[in-house]
């Protein structure tokens, strides 16, 4: 039995500065900025030397923003520590705009009984109803689940619940019961099951 072909995830550009116009994630790393050393090069002057990177994981693809002067973003919205890239995901590069899209061949389907996200309605759904949560919670799951199979640092955490920086001795106790509360809330749409991994002295991971 001949073993099929494998399937990469691609990267097309969405303006001229970005060269080339298309590229496919072959490669263990793809590095992202203005040196012409990068696997993708953008000539904008607010892009950093070398801004983001993304890691292939066999067949899943993360964002990272290495250091960059103004950022990195998904869907217009700064990333805070890698990002698990999903299909049609629209990444820019020291400001919103989308300057790169991310196209997966082959897509995850997400069966009926997990945890997912109606954009339109802003609900999450796990199982056959939406799950009741505040807003502040529903922002603290986005977060977690945005970045979905990586590390979310507490200090991420922080920034996507409230807004500003995380102080330890300020907002610890209240972070902890954040996401003990969210993790209940979880525990009882999925027959006991724990969604939200702790990795002490990291973060925590949403486990899908």
């Amino acid at each position: 039995m001949i073993a099929p072909e494998p399937t990469y995830a691609t990267l097309k550009a969405l303006h001229p500065d970005v060269q080339p116009a298309s590229f496919t994630l072959t490669s263990e790393v793809c590095r992202i900025g203005r040196a012409p050393q990068c696997q993708i090069v953008v000539a904008r002057t607010f892009v950093s030397r070398l801004h983001a990177r993304i890691e292939r994981e066999i067949v899943r693809y993360l964002l990272h923003d290495t250091g960059s002067a103004n950022g990195t973003y998904v869907n217009q919205r700064r990333i805070q520590g890698p990002h698990l890239l999903k299909d049609r995901d629209q990444i820019g590069l020291g400001s919103p705009e989308p300057l790169l899209a991310f196209s997966d061949p082959d897509p995850t389907s997400v069966p009926a009984g997990l945890l997912r996200y109606d954009e339109q309605r802003l609900l999450f759904f796990l199982g056959e109803g939406p799950l009741e949560l505040s807003v502040a919670q529903t922002r603290l799951l986005r977060h977690l689940y945005e970045h979905a199979g990586a590390i979310c640092t507490r200090e991420s955490c922080a920034i996507a619940l409230w807004g500003q920086t995380y102080e330890p001795g300020r907002d610890a106790g209240a972070l902890d019961r954040a996401i003990n509360g969210l993790r209940a809330i979880l525990r009882r749409a999925n027959a006991g099951a724990e969604l939200i991994k702790t990795h002490r002295g990291q973060g925590y991971e949403l486990v899908l």
